[in-house]
């Protein structure tokens, strides 16, 4: 067949599932193309008609009803004209239709081509059926179709829309071994993969094999890797990979000048972006909506809020009708400075220009009422949002349910922990902690641990996190052998400890007064490879100097010295209390100096 197609034959594909067979093929291809491959058509002579009514097609359904009459007709018209058809339907994201559609004219014995096929492998990717799709491949080696580099290209860009970009990256490697050059659009799509991925250093490296190919990149190209190192925080990288691009005669455009704003917006280098804002506006490249929203965003979470209203003004100056988004921005910028009356009125001008709020919006002004500590207005608006045909997810119930905690009403709170499901949304860990905290911290003390039993009953998968909360709580009121038995039971639910939890124990029994089994947990953590820190050491200071037994005092503050660590405000304020009622201050010093 052709020699260079037997590389792919060993490429693992496998390892995507099961090639189909004619009868498992959902679309039962093979037999329509082989069907149709021994069948040859001409050219008809009113094909620059049919060509063009293929053209001013409207819609699908306008697509159906002329297909119905292409295949109609007598003679039939040839594989160009069907390709065309079916290529307008593909463009209308109708890709199930689009590969019934081949089916349907292959078994008129219409003859397919590479295009035909590349149509199929299009749609399969884009309905994320990339095995599927390297079954296609597999039909044009058996019809004696040669792929070409869009239709490797396309299966590249169905594994990178899947996720599975290593995989792409290895299948351009396999073209390359085949003969293939891959262009400027495979390695568009590969860079876009990685980008996409975070692999930003990768898709440079890809760039730069480009360039050694003589493969010029485009300016989407440049601005994909430009925007993922300003997600990266490397923005003076950016900056000079943008500076490398007009050198080589590249202009940047929209996308470019908004991604390095962005980037300098989110690392406070405001005059930068000024500059650059400036520098794109000369070159008569103005900002667009999105453009605007960063720089509103940007200084809205620097709270500031003058700005962002000027940026606002500007943009509707320049045309640019401002949206939810820049809306939104506004709100959260006035709910961080606890401003709620300014979010409001900013809402109201939302609802009042027949902008709808999103759940973005009620999210904002439910955090900002919460923590206000005006409950009842957070939940007049979930009543507004949930009548809109907004669902709140689980960050909003989890604000809802803090803001309930925060204001001595956690029953309450545990009533909404309760509602969440009528409303489609189950908890997570962090709703388990912050209702669990705020039951403790109102001194509700049976009914939390009464939730706590219920969360285990429910399956929850409840991590370290929240058992610390419980031995905190259970140390605290004085269960202290109620904690014990429950950080024995850790380890069996496949909990690993860490420094934290093991700190809460010290400390609880260093409030009982069991200064030797608090010294053998600290040995015990060190032994299982969980190093104590310089909270564990301060806490089990304290406690001996509570109980006045300065000699192992001493000795703990030592090893805190050897270890780099501090004592705190506490231990402090006990090593002043213990030698003013004892030695003196000079001594005091004497022994500050020596040991901590």
């Amino acid at each position: 067949m052709f020699p260079r197609f037997a590389s792919i034959r060993c490429f693992p594909l496998q390892q995507f599932g099961t090639v189909p067979n004619s009868h498992s093929f959902p679309f039962s291809f093979l037999t329509y193309c082989t069907i149709a491959s021994n069948t040859d058509i001409d050219e008809r002579l009113n094909r620059p008609h049919r060509v063009n009514s293929i053209r001013n097609l409207k819609n699908v359904d306008a697509a159906l009803n002329f297909f119905q009459k292409m295949v109609t007709m007598n003679p039939l018209p040839t594989v160009k004209d069907f390709n065309l058809l079916v290529s307008f339907v593909v463009k209308m994201k109708h890709y199930e239709t689009s590969i019934s559609l081949i089916k349907h004219f292959c078994s008129l014995d219409v003859k397919p081509n590479v295009i035909t096929l590349n149509i199929v492998i299009n749609c399969l990717c884009r309905l994320c059926h990339t095995p599927f799709a390297f079954s296609v491949l597999g039909i044009m080696f058996k019809i004696g179709l040669e792929p070409t580099v869009v239709t490797l290209t396309t299966i590249v860009n169905g594994l990178c829309v899947e996720g599975n970009v290593a995989e792409a990256v290895n299948l351009v490697g396999h073209m390359e071994k085949m003969g293939y050059q891959p262009d400027s659009h495979t390695y568009g799509t590969i860079i876009n993969g990685l980008c996409k991925t975070g692999d930003t250093s990768s898709a440079i490296r890809f760039l730069r094999k480009m360039e050694e190919r003589n493969c010029k990149a485009q300016v989407i190209v440049y601005s994909m890797i430009i925007d993922s190192l300003c997600k990266d925080r490397l923005v003076s990288e950016a900056l000079n990979l943008c500076s490398e691009m007009v050198g080589k005669g590249i202009q940047p455009n929209i996308v470019t000048y908004t991604c390095l704003i962005h980037g300098l917006c989110n690392s406070s280098r405001w005059k930068e972006a000024a500059t650059l804002l400036n520098e794109m506006m000369q070159k008569e490249i103005y900002p667009n909506v999105q453009t605007f929203n960063i720089l509103v965003d940007a200084l809205c979470k620097e709270g500031l809020l003058m700005g962002a209203k000027s940026i606002i003004a500007y943009m509707v100056q320049m045309g640019e009708e401002p949206n939810v988004v820049t809306y939104n921005s506004l709100i959260s910028g006035y709910c961080l400075q606890n401003l709620m009356k300014e979010a409001m009125k900013v809402f109201d001008l939302i609802v009042n220009k027949g902008c709808l709020p999103d759940i973005v919006t009620y999210s904002s002004l439910i955090h900002g009422w919460c923590k206000v500590k005006d409950i009842d207005k957070a939940i007049s608006l979930l009543g507004d949002m949930v009548n809109k045909g907004l669902h709140p997810d689980v960050v909003i119930w989890n604000t809802l349910i803090g803001g309930f905690c925060n204001a001595r009403k956690p029953l309450a709170a545990k009533e909404l922990f309760f509602t969440m499901h009528k409303h489609g949304q189950l908890p997570n860990l962090q709703t388990c902690g912050i209702i669990l905290d705020g039951l403790f911290k109102c001194h509700f003390h049976s009914e939390a641990i009464s939730l706590f039993r219920e969360m285990e009953k429910m399956s929850l998968d409840l991590n370290i996190v929240i058992y610390s909360i419980m031995l905190r709580e259970m140390c605290s009121s004085g269960k202290l052998k109620d904690a014990q038995e429950l950080f024995s039971c850790l380890p069996a639910k496949g909990l690993k400890v860490n420094v934290y939890t093991y700190t809460i124990m010290i400390q609880g029994l260093c409030k009982e007064g069991l200064l030797d089994e608090a010294e053998d947990l600290l040995m015990k953590m060190e032994e299982d490879g969980c190093l104590a820190d310089m909270c564990t050491y301060n806490v089990l200071v304290q406690g001996l100097l509570r109980r006045k037994d300065f000699s192992r005092s001493r000795k703990y503050l030592q090893i805190m010295k050897a270890k780099g660590f501090l004592a705190d405000a506490t231990t402090t304020e006990l090593l002043i209390h213990y030698f003013s009622g004892n030695e003196g201050h000079n001594d005091l010093q004497e022994f500050l100096q020596k040991t901590v």
